[in-house]
């Protein structure tokens, strides 16, 4: 097993990661405690070798270090250095004042700042302006984002509402709350395995899972299968009950009084790690994992990100879980990605997955 530690702050983990065959083995926890063992067979050595690598790139993101390295086993393909990337140059934004995007006007805005002293650990900042954002809320923000997805893409910019704190509206945009990163990081990270380990940190003792979560036990339970669902097109979108996934306008029509962004990204998950968002860094460090995590959900569900507030993101979903069983699963992920949404909303787990049935805007807020 190779073994890693993170020490610092109240922060005192240690991570430990093995291969055999097709088989890895991860145990984690607090130092001086025996922590969690989880094993997974991925189907062969390849895939295996390639969840350690990419595991153990994560680890080292979140700032963790090796200890023991020369007495470590060798890991073959499962231990190589992410290739380094070539530098990064973000798309280009509109400039400041009055925007055109394909023929949509914009009403004036500017490029906002980041600030560098809030980059994760260890991770690059991105010194270029990453987003452009309206200086006055919108007052159908909704339909304009709708309007916008199209040309703003042949630009590789994503068209997203930001809100600010209820209290302090011009925070963190015009505050500079924010460090723009590379998203191309996204791919070093893997949503199911993301959402294990953040499961694993919901708890403040590993053997013991609150009532609050049952069924659930202290393992990840996976993540949940969405309905299976073939868009209609051509002329049978005209006679089938069924309605595009991708068509959120009417969610997206009862959202106004936003401001309107565009991110230098190239789908709605990656924007929150390419703005280096951190509204969520009482539970995430790094926002690049939670866009492993977005992509998934945009994949299975057809859920993508809309509003990036203080610390709230808002989802519209084009393909909701049907049925309880399926809403409980998902809910897991959910609770995962974002465990203040139980702890200080539904207050069940259970509770928390009813109301995920149908529902076509998810909603995440951390304290």
């Amino acid at each position: 097993m190779r073994r890693f530690e993170y020490v610092g702050g109240t922060s005192n983990k240690f991570w430990e990661i093995g291969q055999s065959g097709s088989q890895v083995t991860v145990r984690f926890g607090r130092i001086g405690t025996n922590g969690q063992t989880q094993v997974k067979d991925l189907d062969s050595w390849d895939a295996a070798a390639e969840r350690v690598r990419k595991l153990v790139a994560e680890k080292l993101r979140e700032g963790y270090e090796e200890v023991g390295a020369g007495d470590a086993p060798e890991l073959g393909r499962g231990f190589v250095a992410s290739p380094k990337l070539p530098p990064y140059e973000p798309p280009p934004l509109p400039a400041d004042g009055p925007a055109q995007i394909g023929g949509i006007n914009l009403p004036t805005g500017h490029r906002l700042e980041g600030d560098p002293e809030m980059t994760p650990r260890g991770v690059p900042y991105v010194p270029n302006p990453v987003v452009w954002a309206t200086d006055e809320q919108v007052g159908n923000a909704g339909r304009y984002l709708s309007s916008l997805r199209t040309p703003a893409a042949a630009m590789h910019l994503v068209p997203m509402m930001l809100a600010g704190l209820d209290s302090e509206p011009a925070r963190p945009w015009d505050t500079h709350e924010f460090a723009p990163t590379d998203p191309r990081r996204i791919d070093a990270f893997d949503a199911e395995a993301e959402l294990s380990h953040a499961w694993a940190g919901c708890f403040e003792d590993p053997e013991e899972v609150p009532d609050e979560l049952a069924p659930f036990g202290t393992e990840f339970p996976g993540v949940a299968t969405p309905p299976a669902i073939a868009p209609p097109a051509g002329f049978r979108r005209l006679f089938a009950g069924s309605s595009d996934p991708l068509d959120d306008s009417s969610a997206l029509a009862a959202m106004t009084q936003r401001r309107i962004a565009l991110v230098a990204a190239s789908r709605p998950a990656d924007a929150i790690t390419a703005i280096g968002w951190m509204g969520a860094v009482n539970v995430h460090d790094d926002p690049a994992p939670m866009s492993a995590i977005l992509r998934s959900w945009e994949d299975r569900w057809f859920a993508r990100v809309v509003e990036i507030g203080f610390d709230t993101l808002r989802l519209t979903v084009g393909n909701p879980p049907a049925d309880q069983d399926t809403a409980l699963a998902l809910a897991a992920e959910h609770f995962a990605f974002c465990p203040d949404n139980v702890w200080q909303g539904a207050g069940t787990i259970k509770k928390y997955g009813q109301a995920l049935v149908r529902n076509r805007v998810w909603d995440f807020w951390w304290d």
